[in-house]
């Protein structure tokens, strides 16, 4: 599987480690005033999902994000997100949070996954003007968005969204988290369309034609169109460690 040509996105690789990380942030622009070593955007929320190398859920991480430059949430951020600026006063600071994340991740070797390469940088920038050392943190990390984007063909409509892709393989967005686009549901659904690629068996939705119309029609992918084929993941030598470690943080 190629990989994005951005430094520091790898090649999806669910051979290499024990463990696949789907990571997600919710951000909140930062105002021109208080904008510092380019950081534009604030993450207010994280959530995550962490799965073997046979793409079973051990556990999931969901937490608030209190805020430096920004002050409370952006109302169209808030109606997207569900999040409030009493949600973010409550939270720890990145620093903290990255540190739990960190924690709970574990000492199994870990591969970050997301719905493209904007969290990552992201993550870099916010450390950098927030002087947090994310070397504890995971180096290697995929993005999904890539992947997705070349098996559907998608022509000049340029990347395809998380929600197209979920819509086209007929996944839905888990609102138990409060939010059908908090963090954590998004982390979930990223986590089911990486679980297709590790078992290769890509199961294509009637209502992905309704995607198909609204780009237009001309000539893009097929729902009915055959995929690429996907190996299946094999059982990295890490995990002979043995251990798991079901678990939930909320």
């Amino acid at each position: 599987m190629s990989a994005e040509k951005t430094p520091g996105i790898s090649a999806i690789d669910t051979t290499n480690f024990a463990r696949q990380i789907v990571l997600d942030f919710e951000f909140a622009p930062v105002p021109k005033q208080r904008q510092r070593r380019g950081l534009r955007n604030e993450i207010i929320e994280v959530g995550a999902v962490k799965l073997d190398y046979h793409g079973n859920v051990m556990g999931e991480f969901s937490q608030f994000v209190q805020t430096e430059y920004t002050e409370g949430v952006a109302y169209p951020v808030r109606e997207l997100t569900g999040i409030s600026a009493v949600d973010t006063a409550m939270a720890g600071p990145l620093y903290v949070v990255i540190k739990r994340l960190s924690d709970w991740i574990g000492r199994y070797s870990a591969q970050v996954v997301c719905w493209s390469g904007a969290d990552r940088r992201q993550l870099l920038t916010e450390c950098q003007a927030k002087h947090i050392d994310p070397a504890a943190f995971p180096t290697d990390w995929a993005d999904l968005q890539t992947f997705y984007t070349s098996i559907m063909d998608v022509g000049s409509h340029g990347c395809v969204s998380l929600s197209d892709a979920a819509t086209w393989f007929g996944i839905e967005f888990d609102e138990s988290t409060g939010h059908a686009h908090s963090a954590l549901a998004d982390a979930r659904v990223t986590a089911k369309l990486l679980k297709q690629v590790m078992d290769g068996d890509y199961r294509v939705s009637p209502r992905a034609q309704e995607i198909r119309q609204r780009w237009g029609g001309d000539g893009r992918a097929s729902p009915d169109a055959p995929f690429q084929e996907v190996p299946r993941a094999r059982r990295p030598a890490a995990e002979a460690e043995g251990g798991g470690e079901v678990g939930r943080c909320i």
